[in-house]
Formats: C-alpha cells, sequence, structure tokens
C-alpha cells in the first residue's frame, strides 16, 4: 500500500490538491441513519449549529440521541422562498427504511417558524408529538431535493466551488422540473476537498466534483453512468467504505436503471485491507433480481492539506475493485 502526495503549493485550494494528487473519491462517503434538513437563515458558523439562529433546544436533542446511539445527521439549508411560504420553516427527515430500499423514507414539514423548534425536538426523538403537526405535512414522495455544500465560512472550497453549480442547478434546472426538483444550498456535507459536493435525496447518492457539462447527466441520468465514475462517493445509505465502493461498481456495470432498485449490502468476510461484499437488488415493480459478488480493496492513501496553509490535515484511503461477479 502506498501513500500519494505531492508538496502543496501553500496558497492552494485543498480541493485543487485534491484533483491534482488523483484523490478518487469511491468509498468516501459519509454515512447516515436518519438525517435532518432545516432551513435556517444565515450567517452561519463554522459549525452550524453555533450560528446566532440555531436553537439550543434542537442542539441538546440532536446530542440526547447521539448518546443513546439513535445519531441524527443535521444538514441546514438556506430558506427558499419558492419552496416554504413566508413565516414557515421546512424540515425533512430523511431515514434508513427496514426493508431493502430504492430510497430513504422521508417526512416534509412546512411548520410555522413559531413552532418550528418544538417540531424540529419531536423528529429528532421520533416522538408522538409529531401526529398534531400532521396538517403541515407536505406530500413530496415524488420530488428529488438535492443539496448542494455551500458552507464558504468551513471552507473556502464549499463557496468557491459549490456556489457556481448551486446557482446553475437551481436556477436552469429546477424551474423546468414541475416541482419533482428542488435545489437547496447546504452546510457542510463533509469532504470539502472533493468540492463542489452534493447528496441527491432522498436516495442518498453523494457525487462531488461535478463540472457544468456533467449536469445534465446527474440531474436526468442519461448517457453512461462510468463515464463519472470518478465523480461518485458512494450510497450514504451504506455503513462502510467497501459496501459504497462496491455497490458504486455495480451502478456503473447495471447503468442509470440501477437507481431505480431496492438495493441491499452485506459483508461476507473483510480484514483491515479489504473486503467481500454481496450487493443485491431488485426493482420495485419485482422484475428479476440481481446479484453481484464484489472484492474491495485499500489500494493506497492520499494526504489531505488544509486550505490555503498547505499543512497537511489527514489520510485517506483509497479503495479499489479487484472482483466483481455477477451471481
Amino acid at each position: 500500500m502506498s501513500t500519494t502526495s505531492q508538496r502543496p503549493n501553500k496558497s492552494q485550494l485543498c480541493s485543487i490538491y485534491s484533483r491534482e494528487i488523483g484523490e478518487y473519491p469511491a468509498g468516501s462517503a459519509p454515512s447516515w441513519q436518519r438525517c435532518l434538513v432545516l432551513e435556517l437563515p444565515k450567517p452561519w458558523k463554522d459549525e452550524v449549529t453555533d450560528s446566532a439562529h440555531f436553537p439550543t433546544e434542537v442542539s441538546d436533542a440532536l446530542a440526547k440521541a447521539e448518546a443513546e446511539g439513535r445519531p441524527v445527521r443535521l444538514q441546514c439549508v438556506t430558506p427558499d422562498p419558492e419552496y416554504t411560504a413566508a413565516g414557515h420553516t421546512r424540515m425533512m427527515l430523511f431515514y434508513r427504511q427496514t426493508t431493502p430500499a430504492s430510497a430513504f423514507g422521508k417526512i416534509d414539514y412546512a411548520v410555522p417558524s413559531d413552532q418550528a423548534i418544538e417540531l424540529a425536538t419531536a423528529m429528532i426523538e421520533n416522538s408522538h408529538a409529531l401526529r398534531k403537526y400532521d396538517q403541515h405535512r407536505d406530500d413530496t414522495d415524488g420530488v428529488r431535493d438535492i443539496l448542494v455544500c455551500t458552507h464558504g465560512s468551513r471552507d473556502t472550497c464549499c463557496a468557491t466551488f459549490g456556489i457556481p453549480i448551486y446557482q446553475l442547478l437551481r436556477q436552469e434546472y429546477g424551474p423546468v422540473s414541475d416541482g419533482r426538483l428542488r435545489v437547496w444550498r447546504a452546510s457542510h456535507l463533509g469532504g470539502h476537498r472533493l468540492a463542489p459536493n452534493i447528496v441527491d435525496l432522498p436516495e442518498g447518492r453523494n457525487w462531488v466534483r461535478p463540472d457544468v457539462s456533467q449536469l445534465d447527466a446527474l440531474v436526468y441520468r442519461r448517457g453512461d453512468v462510468s463515464d463519472i465514475s470518478s465523480l461518485y462517493r458512494g450510497l450514504v445509505r451504506l455503513d462502510t467504505p467497501f459496501e459504497q465502493a462496491a455497490e458504486g461498481a455495480v451502478l456503473m456495470r447495471e447503468g442509470w436503471g440501477w437507481t431505480g432498485r431496492k438495493v441491499s449490502t452485506s459483508i461476507v468476510e473483510s480484514s483491515d485491507q479489504q473486503a467481500r461484499v454481496r450487493v443485491e437488488a431488485t426493482s420495485e415493480d419485482g422484475g428479476k433480481p440481481a446479484a453481484y459478488d464484489v472484492t474491495v480493496a485499500v489500494s493506497g492513501t492520499v494526504q489531505t492539506v488544509a486550505c490555503l496553509t498547505g499543512e497537511p490535515k489527514t489520510v485517506e484511503e483509497q479503495y479499489a475493485i479487484t472482483s466483481l461477479v455477477s451471481l
């Protein structure tokens, strides 16, 4: 196993450095059990929960859930008046389903802002208090929510590269979707060295570094998906880098049709440096199932650096597919 590094320019952006050393993103996506997406006015601090408008009651509920082994990922988004009526706050909870699925489960509310704290707490705690907000629940099961990290106070790259991609998606793709695509300016998604960084919900696919010419492929899911394999971090509904890399390899083999299938993964055997992963899927319409045996190995590491200073930051593992067999 080798480490890839080079001497960075001290004024260099971390995402440019990551591209230049050839960091490959497969298997590097975050892993979410549940994710609360909450509209929060700017400005945002480095840690979004430290922001002036962020309610301490919600911070306390998140900390309690974490301590009890029920972690909830928080993603704040900038309020958008085209998506949420004045005087209201939108919040969505995405959660893993108990059976193989093609996407996260989702509940979506646009609640009067003076009730937002209580509702957010109830969503985190999964309490019976949610019932009182049924009248504010929106049926958006057929809507995609694309989160684009633009959290510039967290890292320069998120704003430098994230904002232009957000603007293109929001201005050119959202308006022609007949309400089926919402695009949000989001807080830190993790991995700003891979900016621009987006998560496509409710499926939970994490794509990075798209340029303008690649947005049609990501939004409309057309063309050869393997042409953009270098943009795919993985499915945030999966637990491990090995499973994310394996599912990504199957996606590249199967094509865009794979995105609508009910996917499950399991590790057959593993060590620190390698895993055999079984990837299975059925269609929503009950079509022919698919199964793959995928071997994923740690192929090396890359040294990441801090933005603008060039100081060494973390060492990230790289993953390679050594075997992919259709069963």
